[in-house]
């Protein structure tokens, strides 16, 4: 699963590169003042496009791109954070209601992995999954609601795990046109360097629970 992660990661800065070569992109300033004749319903929108994008499975990663083209890197982290912890959420409450043997036909034994570290360690469990999925991010939030994590764990770990990615996303979007720019390397590589820790640190808790029961 971490080897899947790793490749939609690649395929996407990929298709990002090939698209700002081919076609005539109109650079982060110009949106954004496109967003803003659109007047204050904009960032509303936004955040209910993430909400339910999220629910949806629509790839997180796309959004959190396109939070900072559209609203620059502070604005569109902040939004597209807040419309992700929402989506998770929504995902997690709709598990909640279906019940266990729902879920379960979809993760099968991936499950009670997640319950196994859930129950140990709600928001530290929940930070992880979020640096780098154990499972897909909107898996991972149907499969939550079914474990013994608390919602406000949950929550918590969801909003304060999104915030390395998401920014990183968001500074990719600012500097969609120019790809090459030295904060593009710079965010790609603190990408892949939260990529290896969040690996470390998902073994370690996955096997400390597994000896743990």
């Amino acid at each position: 699963m971490r080897r899947a992660g790793l490749i939609v990661l690649v395929l996407l800065v990929v298709a990002l590169a090939v698209t700002a070569q081919l076609v005539d992109l109109p650079d982060g300033a110009e949106l954004r003042a496109l967003v803003g004749r659109a007047g204050t319903a904009a960032p509303f929108v936004f955040v209910a496009v993430c909400a339910l994008g999220t629910a949806v499975f629509f790839p997180k990663p796309v959004l959190a791109t396109a939070a900072g083209l559209l609203f620059g890197v502070g604005w569109g982290s902040a939004l597209a954070i807040a419309g992700f912890t929402a989506g998770a959420m929504i995902a997690f409450s709709i598990s909640r209601g279906l019940g266990r043997e729902t879920v379960e036909r979809r993760l099968g034994e991936r499950l009670a992995v997640l319950e196994r570290v859930f129950e140990r360690r709600g928001v530290e469990a929940t930070l992880v999954i979020r640096l780098l999925p154990i499972l897909p991010f909107a898996l991972a939030n149907y499969g939550a609601g079914v474990t013994s994590v608390r919602g406000r764990d949950f929550a918590l770990g969801t909003a304060l795990g999104l915030v390395p990615s998401t920014v990183l996303a968001a500074v990719l979007g600012d500097a969609l046109s120019d790809l090459g720019s030295p904060r593009s390397i710079v965010a790609l590589s603190i990408w892949a360097v939260l990529a290896a820790v969040g690996v470390w640190w998902g073994r370690n808790l996955i096997t400390g629970a597994l000896r743990a029961s």
